[in-house]
């Protein structure tokens, strides 16, 4: 027992038993490493957007309505300078009546042009054209900028309530923002977003 006491206190006892610690260390580590694969549920599928740059679940967005669609036929009245980028279609106001998102280029300043960029000389906007009622009688909400790439509308009903809010996501080069808005008294109203100022 001396022998043995006296052989850990010298330097060769040392080493020995800082050796035997580290493999003892790495056997533990291997063990736990293998039953943790063993243990890896490998169940489910990955979706691959079409382009292969992002990974996913598939997301529905809105199409955007035809030229001829008589609400984007009222916009082109209100905004005879405006190009359309993308118009989706809904009843946002809860009144039985299809509303009409539009995001558009417009040439047009406003107050908001001096913080925004232009995008092929214009500014891009967002504006709801509101059914007044009849079907025949649109008013604008006042427009606000938008996000000036890759601007994608989703309509949902987020918190079950009457209205139905719209989400609105798009990137400016590398930076991507999204938005989700209510119509409230005649505006477009952004509740809740994240990025939408830098796109």
């Amino acid at each position: 027992m001396k022998k043995t006491v006296s052989f850990f206190k010298s330097l060769k006892g040392k080493i020995v038993l800082i050796v035997c610690i580290l493999l003892a260390g790495i056997i533990i580590r291997q063990s736990l490493e293998n039953l943790y694969e063993e243990k890896q549920v490998q169940n489910g599928t990955v979706t691959t957007y079409e382009d292969g740059s992002r990974v996913g679940r598939s997301l529905s967005y809105a199409e955007t309505v035809p030229e001829d669609n008589k609400i984007l036929q009222a916009f082109y009245e209100q905004f005879p300078t405006a190009t359309m980028l993308v118009a989706c279609e809904e009843d946002l106001t809860n009144d039985g009546k299809k509303d009409l998102v539009v995001i558009y280029n417009t040439p047009e300043e406003d107050e908001a042009s001096k913080n925004t960029a232009l995008v092929n000389g214009g500014h891009i906007r967002l504006t709801v054209m509101i059914d007044l009622g009849n079907g025949e009688t649109y008013e604008h909400t006042e427009p606000i900028p938008a996000p000036v790439e890759n601007q994608k509308i989703q309509f949902q009903n987020i918190d079950k309530a009457d209205e139905m809010e719209f989400v609105l996501q798009g990137q400016k080069g590398a930076k991507v923002g999204y938005g989700i808005f209510r119509v409230i008294e005649g505006k477009a109203v952004n509740l809740f977003g994240e990025g939408m100022e830098e796109c």
